[in-house]
């Protein structure tokens, strides 16, 4: 088909230039030289008539001329329906070739519309398999933080014992040294009462012998007094002063009975004291029965502490084996 406005005389023209050049004014050349446009049958009509018009003056011109001017309208004629049977040919083949791109490219929109459907139940599938990571992420999370809160417990359990523990040393070495304490105590009031008891006995026994010779004084006295009657004022002073002297004697033998029975008051404190000693031993013996039995109960919850830290890391590990099944296909 002609591009609008095509004329006889741009064909002309073309024509011309291409002779002025010294090509051959076939159609194809002349058709390159429009731009590519108009049809080969207008061309070659549009030649026709110029080589019509042209036509006289070359019959003019002589019978020679005439003849190769059929010659060359034969020519053309047959180049032309060589032409057009290859224009024929090319259209036929590009027609069937567009058929087959459009029956392709219709294969492709249904296979495209397959491959989106495809692809829409893949980010289906795709956002149910995120989603259950999610969440089996979120249960991995919660029992790693449970791990870590049962680690600290066990942590915290542990340091408590530890505590303890010390404790019950600090404990048993107060009961050692409360043992070591009243045992010494135990000692040196033994000692002590020994002491005092050894002294009273000194005391006692040497007041007994002054006694004793106070006796024998007074005896002899007396024996002077009945001999020696003459000598009564005097043995009356000497008896007046022996008695004063026992009176003394007396004095000092209540002041011995006094503090003898005051080294029976301090035994009997001791003795006290003693017994309020044991009191508090066995007060410590009983808080370390106790703390016995705390660390035992503790001893107990950290066994079942560490029953549970050992499943919840089982159940960490299987969850981290469904993820390690669960991730190449996500």
């Amino acid at each position: 088909m002609a591009r609008a406005g095509l004329s006889r005389l741009d064909v002309k023209r073309a024509r011309d230039s291409l002779v002025a050049q010294g090509q051959h004014p076939s159609i194809d050349a002349i058709r390159i030289a429009l731009g590519n446009t108009g049809s080969k049958t207008t061309i070659h009509r549009y030649l026709k008539e110029l080589e019509e018009e042209e036509g006289g003056a070359l019959q003019r011109a002589g019978s020679t001329s005439d003849a190769i001017l059929d010659l060359v309208g034969r020519l053309a004629a047959r180049l032309h329906e060589e032409a057009q049977a290859v224009v024929d040919q090319q259209v036929a083949a590009a027609t069937a070739q567009r058929q087959q791109v459009r029956a392709e490219a219709d294969k492709l929109s249904g296979d495209l519309v397959a491959l989106r459907a495809e692809l829409a139940q893949a980010h289906a599938t795709v956002a149910e398999v995120r989603a259950a990571h999610s969440d089996t992420q979120t249960a991995l999370q919660q029992r790693a933080l449970e791990a870590e809160r049962l680690v600290q417990q066990v942590q915290d359990l542990t340091e408590r014992l530890a505590e303890h523990e010390g404790f019950r040393r600090s404990l048993e070495e107060k009961l050692q040294h409360a043992h070591q304490a009243l045992e010494h105590f135990r000692n040196a009031s033994k000692e002590q009462r020994d002491q005092e008891a050894r002294r009273h006995e000194q005391q006692v026994q040497q007041l007994q012998a002054e006694t004793r010779q106070a006796n024998q004084a007074l005896i002899v006295k007396q024996g002077e007094i009945t001999q020696l009657n003459k000598d009564g004022a005097r043995l009356v002073a000497e008896i007046a002063a022996s008695a004063k002297r026992c009176r003394v004697l007396e004095a000092q033998a209540e002041q011995a009975h006094a503090g003898l029975n005051q080294a029976r008051v301090d035994q009997v404190r001791a003795e006290a004291e003693r017994d309020a000693l044991r009191s508090a031993v066995q007060q410590q013996a009983d808080e370390l029965a106790a703390e016995r039995a705390a660390r035992e109960r503790l001893a107990g919850e950290l066994a079942k502490v560490t029953g549970r830290l050992d499943a919840q890391q089982q159940l960490l590990a299987d969850y981290r084996t469904q993820l390690g099944v669960a991730g190449p296909a996500a």
